[in-house]
């Protein structure tokens, strides 16, 4: 028995159940990167030596954060009835390597100066165009790194076929997401419908949905397995997509380990900020307009735009949607498994995200 199966069997707390199986799933997790990054290493220092410190950066990039998606590959595989737990960490390690090159790439695009609580990759590397230059081909190199580790785990053919083209899939809906999320702050025509759709693609693709559809694949799982994870998937990354509007904002920034001013400053299009310059007064919505996206915000002004956050409502707003997301998510948990303590693991699971503080 592995050591996160003895957590679900042992711990049968509420509150903490997938606290407990996330942090031992990424104990593992982090073994099996930290082994594929000194391979990958090796390989660079042998061919290209002049670029392992850039190697390095990467790597230094991929070490921290929760883990979350491979461990959803994890639980996607255990929900299919996978029962080689050494077999599905090299594609959960895919997964942890796409999300560290996607978020090389959005650092760029949303000129983020910290990710993790250190400096953003690109901003590491000097912050200039060349360092921009060498982000973006880390990212592509991370992007196949990942199919390259999911083409070559230790599962049959077919079903890492399967498992490429639905990861590509994922993939490509994740960068339609990313287009997405830099077209509408250039147009004042979109609607909260458009944000949610934005989540779900964005968020929702390469948090939930996607990484358990591939861990179920590789499982051996069944369409309607597949089919109700997605819907699982979609409502549980919107509603995590929502909640981290809202750490993005009011979060402690020690905590969230970036700044809560920087979405402000980005003029971020969150429900948030929608949702508060429709119900504002008048006066109130000018105040917003000239503050939310300003580049040189100070901390006094950023405070102005958090109270109206509050006064206008939004921020219960918010709640209330995400509140609705997570029930439609556990209106689906009985139908992913049979299984008493995965049940209570997934009904914990959707209780934590919600009450994360970053």
């Amino acid at each position: 028995m592995s050591q996160i199966q003895q957590v679900v069997k042992q711990n049968t707390d509420y509150n903490t159940h997938f606290s407990d199986y996330l942090t031992a799933a990424a104990s593992e997790i982090d073994r099996e990167l930290e082994s594929t990054l000194v391979v990958w290493g090796d390989e660079v220092a042998e061919s290209n030596p002049a670029l392992l410190p850039l190697f390095e950066a990467f790597s230094r990039s991929c070490k921290g954060g929760k883990r979350l998606r491979g461990t959803m590959v994890r639980l996607g595989y255990e929900l299919a009835g996978g029962d080689r737990p050494e077999a599905i960490l090299a594609p959960s390690v895919a997964f942890e390597i796409f999300q560290t090159a996607i978020l090389a790439h959005d650092d760029i695009i949303d000129k983020s100066p910290l990710r993790r609580g250190q400096p953003s990759l690109f901003q590491g590397l000097g912050g200039d165009h060349y360092a921009i230059s060498q982000t973006i081909s880390l990212g592509d190199f991370g992007f196949f790194k990942s199919l390259e580790l999911l083409l070559q785990s230790d599962f049959l053919n077919e079903l890492k076929n399967k498992a490429a083209v639905f990861f590509s899939q994922k993939v490509l809906k994740t960068i339609e997401g990313e287009m997405i999320d830099v077209y509408l702050p250039t147009t004042t025509v979109y609607t909260q419908e458009d944000i949610l759709r934005l989540a779900s693609l964005k968020t929702a693709s390469y948090t939930f949905s996607g990484p358990l559809g591939l861990g179920a694949l590789l499982g051996g799982a069944n369409q309607e397995l597949l089919t109700q994870l997605e819907k699982f998937g979609i409502s549980l990354g919107i509603a995590y997509q929502l909640h981290d509007d809202y750490l993005g904002v009011f979060a402690d920034e020690k905590t969230l380990g970036k700044s809560t001013s920087s979405d402000i400053m980005e003029g971020k299009v969150t429900l948030l900020y929608t949702y508060a310059l429709k119900h504002a007064a008048d006066v109130e919505r000018e105040i917003l307009r000239r503050l939310y996206g300003k580049n040189d915000l100070t901390s006094q002004e950023a405070e102005v735009v958090r109270e109206l956050f509050v006064s206008t409502g939004a921020v219960s707003a918010l709640q209330k949607k995400m509140n609705a997301y997570i029930d439609q998510a556990r209106e689906v948990i009985d139908t992913l498994t049979g299984n008493s303590l995965q049940a209570q693991l997934l009904w914990s699971m959707t209780s934590y995200l919600l009450e994360r503080e970053k």
